[in-house]
């Protein structure tokens, strides 16, 4: 289809080119104007037609005559399509046998951002240090962090929890449902995502009982107690929400 197109813009030019030479030579063939005119328009017609002959070759070269090697130019030029012409991954929505391309989406980091709130001083809670967006792993007391290395932490403890839920998770899921339980994850650690009732019911092939199963998950412990919290009820109805919505089709 581009071939074809770029081949009738070419001979398009082409005429337009033979046709504005006429025009010129038409209107006044002594007056020096016009010479300048058709010099421009040579020139002009020249360079496009040379553009579009190029672009024309780079997409469909033409091949090499009986016993001629094909030039290295041409060689080039395949190993360049075939890079471009690779076949593109399957839409966010399919279902795969395996989740290895998947990767949290927009709504899942913002259910990240909303949940945990960002601390750019560190703060205690349940036992540990934590910092910008929940971040535990390096946060200490009296620490504090920049906006960006906020962000930059976010990602680097979203990645850990992405590879837990590929590697835990034994059914093809959506982005929603990924990002939904890398949320989960993220929020509880792999370590404990991985006992949960969630990831049970859902490698099961229970998706109904996997989305009621982020309910239980509502309390911490708290001074030696169990606690529900209102903030983890509030994240669990957003990661279950997300789990069962659809994505839209790319």
């Amino acid at each position: 289809m581009i071939v074809a197109d770029l081949r009738k813009l070419l001979s398009a030019v082409r005429e337009l080119f033979a046709f504005r030479l006429f025009d010129s030579s038409m209107a006044g063939a002594n007056r020096m104007d016009m010479k300048f005119d058709r010099s421009k328009t040579a020139l002009l017609g020249l360079a496009l037609a040379a553009a579009l002959a190029a672009g024309l070759a780079a997409i469909d070269p033409p091949p090499a005559a009986p016993g001629e090697k094909p030039s290295l130019f041409a060689g080039l030029l395949s190993i360049g399509r075939e890079r471009f012409v690779a076949p593109l991954p399957p839409a966010p929505d399919s279902y795969l046998p395996e989740n290895a391309w998947l990767a949290i989406n927009e709504r899942g980091l913002d259910v990240i951002r909303r949940s945990e709130g960002l601390r750019l001083k560190s703060y205690y809670l349940a036992g540990q240090w934590l910092v910008g967006y929940g971040h535990a792993a390096t946060a200490r007391k009296d620490m504090t962090i920049t906006v960006d290395h906020a962000d930059d932490l976010l990602i680097s403890d979203v990645r850990r929890a992405e590879e837990g839920v590929r590697r835990l998770v034994k059914v093809p899921l959506n982005e929603n449902e990924f990002s939904a339980l890398v949320s989960l994850a993220y929020n509880m650690g792999v370590g404990a995502f991985e006992k949960t009732e969630v990831l049970r019911r859902l490698n099961a092939g229970d998706r109904r009982g996997a989305a009621e199963a982020f309910r239980y998950l509502v309390a911490a412990d708290i001074k030696g107690e169990r606690v529900v919290l209102a903030a983890l009820k509030r994240r669990r109805e957003d990661e279950r929400a997300l789990f069962l919505t659809r994505p839209l089709r790319a």
